[in-house]
């Protein structure tokens, strides 16, 4: 791939700087869908190696739809990646454009070279009413613990009608998470698999489907390690520290630590495997409970990949 163009993008607000690695090309565009539709139709597809730029809180959207819809490779890089590079690279500086060229120079002697599966984009219409659940639930979940803990009429009075009115709108948006399921033959029939896993509801389910489209594409320690639930060796000489898990998809961590809890009373399997580590290999509790999320979620991807129901399934959880 010496002979492709790797650029890196540093997303702002209202502008896109752009760099391209050991060539010309790059500059600053406005962060509209006219401005990037001109960039993009400028390049070559085929001349492009890789476009890298890192997640900014929904600004990258409209980058991310034209990358898409112009068959052009991109990666989304995590920030600690970023940040280890420009200490290895020596870099202190920093502006958006010198940014810009970090990435780029990330993407042509780093990226480049690891062999990255194509990116699966997934459903963006479910994962943003997924993430409006999510939001609501929060904010509902707040809501009711001032309400418990109010002691005047007034104020409880008004976190009432807040709460009634959260209730009301999250369940508008469930109602158009399930018709949005429902109206896509090929995301109604994963649900039907992934909801024969018991204790696997219909929160997992919309999450699962929304935030990890790469569920059945890999195996199973690559998509524990997508999620962040595969531990992390840390060793050096004779020292050898814990092993963590972390970054990845937390949305997705969050809904299978609660389906673990489910799991580990309803869910004869689970329930078994969690006390096998328990009593037997004297693992701490929550220890046991992060090994149960990371078996339901290579079980729900070995489900989605085999495109057979879960063999354990009898009863509704």
């Amino acid at each position: 791939m010496q002979d492709k163009l790797f650029f890196g993008i540093d997303v702002a607000k209202e502008w896109l700087d752009i760099a391209c690695h050991g060539r010309p090309g790059g500059g600053r565009i406005a962060n509209s869908p006219a401005a990037i539709a001109a960039w993009l139709g400028a390049l070559d597809p085929a001349a492009v190696g890789l476009v890298a730029f890192e997640p900014t809180g929904g600004y990258e959207r409209l980058l991310r739809k034209a990358l898409c819809e112009s068959g052009i490779r991109f990666v989304r890089v995590h920030p600690n990646e970023v940040t280890a590079f420009r200490r290895r690279r020596g870099r202190k500086a920093k502006t958006d454009a010198i940014d810009a060229a970090l990435l780029a120079e990330f993407a042509a002697l780093e990226l480049a070279q690891r062999g990255l599966a194509p990116l699966v984009e997934g459903d963006p219409a479910l994962r943003a009413l997924t993430v409006r659940r999510r939001q609501l639930a929060d904010a509902l979940h707040a809501e009711r613990c001032r309400a418990a803990l109010a002691d005047n009429a007034i104020v409880e009075n008004t976190l009432q009608q807040v709460i009634a009115a959260l209730r009301g709108v999250l369940d508008a948006v469930e109602e158009a998470i399930a018709r949005h399921i429902a109206a896509h033959p090929k995301l109604a029939a994963t649900a039907v698999l992934l909801r024969s896993f018991k204790c696997v509801g219909p929160v997992t389910v919309h999450t699962l489907l929304a935030e990890l489209p790469e569920l059945g594409q890999l195996d199973g320690k690559e998509i524990a390690a997508l999620v962040g639930l595969a531990p992390q060796t840390r060793k050096s000489g004779k020292q050898q520290a814990r092993a963590l898990t972390g970054h990845g998809r937390p949305g997705v961590r969050r809904v299978l630590f609660n389906a673990a809890r489910s799991a580990i009373q309803w869910n004869p399997a689970m329930r078994q495997f969690y006390r096998r580590l328990v009593d037997l290999n004297h693992r701490p509790g929550k220890l046991a409970l992060t090994a149960v999320m990371r078996k339901m979620l290579v079980i729900a991807n070995a489900i989605v990949r085999s495109g057979q129901p879960w063999h354990g399934a009898s009863t509704r959880p």
